[in-house]
């Protein structure tokens, strides 16, 4: 009595194989960055520099790439729409800003519903700054989104003049992040290993903008975290020139320090189209930011929204 036949055996081992190597719709085990199997609740950030969404269908297309790509909060930049607004579009809530005329810059952001209840304050700075700051168990998290000048362009000392502001009246205690569009080709200098590791896709030394990027980063104790992770180049490139032939990794993720492991891992999503000439980059925070605990657990409830 109580002894297991060897049929039954072959069933336990093979049911525990089974259970150890479920794949995903593309027959492939999902990962996280760090290895492990991707949990159901992991949370996926994003940002995306979309060229425009002031034209007929753009937000239809914008908004299935990322139920396509499980992104449940996006920062957006170059949106080209006129003002500041906050607006349900099925089941996303766009908060955006931009200048009086709309024709050029503006940026914001997609909540999808199971973290809108989550927001407690959206930000509009200006043209190229804007805040949104969610409510977490721990730590409260608040994301800047940014739209940085170009190389050539001479407002690149008011824009990072701007940016300082804007970190400095952010609570001490916040997760901070920031994504966007900084037009920075971080290089891999080994006095800043510490700052952005060694996996950049340009091997030169940085440009203007990457060299700001990294002075501001050293110096608000935060770490470009888009340049830590080792993959292929191809999951690096967030930007395709017109002939096809030039790529750069001129979007970027900026933590605290304090937090930085709360990324663990930053890729280029090349089959994510929207009409733009960059990739958008998704980026895994599992599930150490919290805030999919909240949403499963039901602690979140109701619309808990201050505008400034």
């Amino acid at each position: 009595m109580g002894l297991t036949t060897l049929y039954r055996k072959n069933q336990l081992v093979m049911k525990l194989i089974d259970k150890n190597s479920r794949t995903d719709d593309n027959g492939k085990r999902p990962m996280r960055g760090n290895g492990r199997c991707k949990r159901k609740y992991d949370m996926y950030i994003a940002t995306w520099n979309v060229r425009t969404l002031n034209k007929p269908g753009a937000l239809n297309s914008l908004k299935q790439e990322m139920e396509k790509y499980n992104i449940g909060i996006a920062a957006i930049q170059e949106v080209r729409w006129k003002g500041n607004g906050v607006f349900r579009s099925s089941r996303y809530t766009v908060l955006h800003s931009g200048g009086a005329r709309g024709t050029i810059g503006g940026k914001g952001f997609l909540v999808e519903d199971r973290y809108k209840s989550a927001v407690l304050n959206f930000k509009p700075v200006n043209e190229r700054i804007c805040t949104l700051r969610m409510k977490a168990p721990f730590f409260n998290i608040t994301f800047v989104c940014v739209f940085a000048p170009t190389e050539e362009a001479e407002e690149k000392d008011m824009f990072y003049g701007q940016l300082e502001q804007e970190i400095e009246c952010i609570p001490r205690q916040d997760v901070k992040i920031i994504l966007g569009d900084f037009n920075a080709k971080v290089g891999k200098e080994e006095a800043y290993r510490e700052t952005v590791g060694k996996e950049s896709l340009h091997h030169d030394e940085s440009n203007d903008n990457g060299q700001r990027l990294i002075d501001f980063a050293m110096g608000n104790s935060m770490v470009v975290k888009s340049t830590w992770f080792q993959r292929k180049n191809i999951w690096k490139a967030t930007w395709c020139s017109p002939d096809g032939v030039t790529f750069n990794q001129i979007d970027h993720v900026v933590i605290d320090r304090r937090h930085v492991s709360d990324i663990l891992q930053v890729d280029s999503c090349r089959g994510a189209n929207c009409d733009s000439d960059h990739y958008l980059v998704r980026v895994n925070t599992g599930n150490v930011l919290q805030l999919t605990d909240l949403v499963r657990k039901g602690k979140l409830q109701g619309d808990i929204w201050s505008q400034n």
